[in-house]
């Protein structure tokens, strides 16, 4: 341990350097740190949900979140050993052990890869419950003189919704005092009380990581294996004392497990700074800054007697037992006054550490700890004068703030140092770097997987620990650690060797469905089929701009004799014959898909018809060179082309050679749907060699046809697509979709039928008055019949219902004349009724004869027993020409005399009475 004091004379850094690697006599045949590990799985029912396929994919592939993480448990498994244990909790609505601690022989791990294959989905997520049985685990197994790091791993993919402690999970955590192991957790997905989970960690001394998607899954598990199997001491504490007018303070931001200092007898203070797990190879660097007071006053070239020290001591622990005694290093001295030290830290160093400190200062004061319970709560979104939610102006301008500030941001150090650099692309740096930035720059962002993703990043540049191969900053840590990096390339190594996961999220619907020619039973097998894990396929629009010319057959053009023209590929239509590499082939659909302002690839073709190249969706792999790649990585200009109109896919006749599905457009090869090529997913870049159109759901000729089969066609022949409008954050659609639900409702009619058949997919209803006075003359279907109309018709009611009837034991019969005709109704549907017999050979009284089976039936009951008229017998209705000419002074005036003359008719006949009274007696 090395104390510094900068150049600055605003603070100090202390440098805390763990061995490169083992000794001989520590390591001895092992190839690791000896680890203790127990899962906590959350089985909750959320774990079925579909694992989103990584990057801008939108795509399917029959993987649910728990079987990534089931896949991510063997793969853990994979790289254990005799010198290492392992355990198995589940928590759904209550918390399960399905496997105590155990040494990783061959025995255990085969009972182990059974355990993990056994986990099943279940309801609740009891978050405590699955914590305390994991703990329980070490307290129950724990060794004297354990040598293997203990370690929880927490995995939840939602927010706890069962018995959570009332006081909260860091007050119940705190009460239990020293625990004896560090908690992990991993948060999966955009659901995540994340706060929670990065507050579980701290307080443990452990790390919460975030997996947003499937692709995340295997780096962030690689990283954190790898961690604990190069861990050198764990609940490593540094103690400062200092005299009062330093006032020393951390530079890192809020912490659950941040102690404030501690004035000692002798008037100085002390400050504990947790350090948690040191891994062998990397150096732990804190920066700490003085009071503006006392920096004022070294500036000033003031005296200051005594001068000031500080001392520090480190405390760690080696041996891995709960009660094993603490080791230490120091105490180390620093005079503040002596002259500041250059050897070991060098300029681009101090800047490097400083702004490391001040990014995550910036990223914990967006998730401050609430005081009531210690949990990390991060600052929602406000609203704007527009009535939009918007980042908190504190976050804008102190993200503003900080890059303007950066240390590390400085021409000087960032174009020089790789250090300072990563610190600089991981706050600004263009896409896919920069996130930091990227995720602060829009509402959606921030609120979707930024509140989840930056507690993780200020957790791994706190610790200094590489935590995935995603950002550059986190991947400069444990680069000079030796056996980090063996242990990271072993793990990532297994991850990708072993055999994929099988997929439980496979569906099939069961209902055939035909297409022009071709059919499809709605089984999805085939998209989940060649699954690896290094990679998953980035799924895009699968399509040509409608101004591309395509290349007919010879067949299709108006001579004979004439080579192939070309059309507009928009007047394409299903019928026609296109040319491909294996000859003429039939077009059986044209998929229609308006776009606004998408990003197309330009493309050079060759000089077919005069063609001036291909304009196509960067994803849409085309032959170039002899080699299936992506338009982006072949574009004639590094530009892309935005594009708004009509794109256009096309399905040919099934072949089972890929290259019969392929047409020339533009004067390029391009891929049809359903190739046929649904094998190992091809890389994203060009440079990989590998067949860019391998791809699980556009290669599958089922799954196309099945998709295609849902959608509108046209007067003219051509499918009709929704919008496939790209938002890289939310992800795209893998299958063809639109808005309406016509094509569904319809196919859902069809399927409900097929599956009822003979029998009816309706029941027979009543016919009843509507209940207003205006429209009481009119009838209509009701909800079913009364119990009296039933008894009636001599139908009993839990017979009824067997036979297609609808009973509604509320109503009540209000006029014989409607009782009189629904039991006319029910007696007419029994006559026509055929009850087929449960048993051929012995049927009964209430079947139909066997001769009379075969009569003409109906699916509708609406059909046959309809509303004949919708005006009740007895009633009849004016039809407009029979009413009478408009009334001159307007019909309400008239009606308003109307009504008063009838009413006043008696006053007024009584005032005219004696009038002619009073007239009388005058006379």
């Amino acid at each position: 341990m090395e104390l510094y004091t900068l150049p600055s004379r605003d603070g100090i850094i202390a440098k805390i350097q763990p061995p490169r690697e083992p000794s001989e006599s520590e390591s001895g045949s092992q190839s690791h740190v000896g680890c203790d590990i127990v899962l906590v799985i959350d089985v909750s029912g959320s774990m079925t949900d579909d694992a989103p396929v990584p990057g801008e994919s939108g795509e399917r592939n029959g993987l649910s979140v728990l079987d990534l993480v089931k896949h991510a448990a063997r793969t853990i498994v994979e790289t254990l050993n005799e010198g290492d244990r392992l355990g198995i909790v589940t928590f759904s609505s209550e918390a399960k052990v399905l496997q105590d601690l155990l040494l990783m022989n061959g025995d255990n791990k085969k009972q182990t890869e059974k355990n993990i294959e056994s986990m099943q989905p279940e309801n609740a997520t009891n978050l405590w419950h699955g914590i305390r049985e994991g703990l329980k685990l070490f307290q129950t197994y724990a060794i004297k003189d354990n040598k293997r790091i203990p370690a929880m791993m927490v995995l939840t993919d939602g927010q706890p919704n069962h018995m959570c402690p009332t006081q909260g999970y860091v007050p119940k955590l705190r009460s239990m005092g020293k625990l004896p192991a560090t908690i992990h957790t991993f948060g999966f997905g955009y659901g995540l009380r994340s706060g929670l989970l990065k507050s579980i960690a701290e307080v443990s001394g452990g790390n919460y990581s975030f997996i947003p998607d499937a692709g995340m899954v295997g780096t962030v598990f690689v990283h954190a294996v790898a961690n604990l199997q190069s861990t050198f001491a764990q609940h490593a504490v540094l103690r400062l004392t200092y005299p009062a007018i330093l006032g020393l303070e951390e530079t890192t931001g809020e912490a659950v497990h941040k102690q404030l200092p501690v004035q000692l007898d002798d008037g100085n203070f002390e400050l504990k700074i947790n350090l948690d797990n040191l891994q062998y190879g990397q150096s732990r660097d804190i920066y700490l800054r003085f009071d503006k007071a006392f920096t004022d006053l070294l500036k000033g070239d003031f005296d200051i007697e005594p001068a000031p020290e500080v001392t520090a001591i480190l405390e760690y622990q080696r041996r891995f037992a709960p009660q094993a005694a603490p080791e230490q290093t120091g105490p180390h001295f620093l005079n503040i006054l002596s002259p500041t030290p250059t050897v070991g830290l060098s300029e681009a160093e101090i800047a490097y550490h400083v702004s490391r400190s001040m990014i995550v200062s910036f990223l914990s004061s967006i998730f401050p700890v609430r005081e009531s319970d210690a949990e990390h709560m991060p600052l929602d979104l406000v609203d704007s004068p527009e009535g939009d939610d918007e980042i908190p102006w504190r976050i804008t301008t102190g993200l503003a703030n900080l890059i303007a500030t950066l240390p590390a941001n400085d021409p000087k150090f960032r174009d020089s140092d790789p250090f300072c650099k990563s610190l600089a692309v991981d706050l600004c740096g263009s896409d896919p770097a920069g996130q930091i930035s990227l995720a602060l720059s829009k509402p959606e962002y921030y609120g979707r997987w930024g509140i989840h993703y930056l507690p993780s990043l200020a957790g791994a540049h706190a610790k200094q620990m590489c935590n995935s191969f995603k950002d550059p900053g986190p991947l400069m840590y444990g680069r000079d650690s030796p056996l980090f990096v063996k242990c990271r390339d072993r793990l990532d190594k297994a991850f990708d060797d072993l055999p994929a996961p099988k997929p439980s999220n496979l569906w099939s619907d069961g209902v055939p469905v035909t297409f022009g020619t071709s059919s499809w039973s709605g089984i999805s097998a085939a998209a989940a089929t060649g699954i690896h894990m290094s990679a998953y396929n980035r799924s895009d629009n699968p399509c040509f701009a409608g101004c591309v010319r395509v290349l007919l057959a010879q067949q299709d053009t108006d001579s004979e004799g004439e080579k192939g023209r070309t059309i507009r590929i928009g007047r394409l239509r299903a019928g026609m014959k296109v040319h491909t590499p294996k000859g003429p082939r039939k077009v059986v659909a044209v998929l229609k898909t308006p776009v606004k302002r998408e990003s197309m690839c330009l493309v050079n073709g060759g000089n077919v018809s005069g063609d001036g190249g291909l304009l196509v969706t960067p994803y849409h792999p085309v032959l170039v060179g002899g080699r299936w790649v992506f338009p982006k990585d072949v574009a004639a200009t590094r530009k892309q082309v935005r594009y708004t109109g009509s794109i256009y896919s096309v399905l040919l006749e099934r072949d089972g050679d890929p290259q019969a599905h392929a047409i020339m457009v533009g004067g390029v090869l391009g891929v049809t749907l359903g190739h046929g090529l649904v094998g190992k997913p091809a890389a994203t870049g060009a440079a990989s060699g590998e067949d860019a159109r391998v791809h699980p759901f556009f290669g599958s000729y089922d799954e196309v046809i099945g998709s295609l089969a849902r959608l509108h066609r046209s007067r003219s022949g051509l499918v009709l697509g929704g919008d496939f409008r790209k938002d890289w954050q939310r992800r795209v659609r893998c299958h063809f979709d639109q808005p309406g639900k016509k094509a569904s409702r319809r196919i859902a009619r069809r399927a409900k039928a097929a599956a009822v058949a003979p029998r009816p997919v309706d029941k027979l209803r009543p016919i009843v008055r509507c209940p207003t006075v205006k429209y009481n003359r009119r009838t209509r279907l009701g909800r079913g019949f009364s119990l009296a109309e039933l008894k009636a018709a001599g139908i009993p009611k839990l017979y009824a219902a067997t036979i297609g009837i609808a009973v509604d034991p509320r109503r009540a019969n209000l006029s014989e004349e409607g009782l009189a005709a629904n039991v006319e109704r029910l007696k007419a549907y029994k006559a026509r009724l055929i009850v087929f017999p449960r048993k051929s050979n012995k049927p009964k009284s209430e079947d139909t004869p066997k001769d009379q089976q075969s009569a003409e039936t109906t699916q509708h009951i609406k059909a046959a027993f309809g509303l004949e008229g919708t005006i009740a017998s007895g009633f009849s209705e004016i039809s407009k020409s029979d009413i009478p000419k408009s009334v001159e002074g307007g019909a309400y005036k008239a009606l308003r005399k109307a009504r008063s003359d009838a009413r006043l008719v008696g006053v007024r006949a009584k005032r005219a009475q004696d009038k002619a009274d009073a007239e009388k007696e005058k006379k």
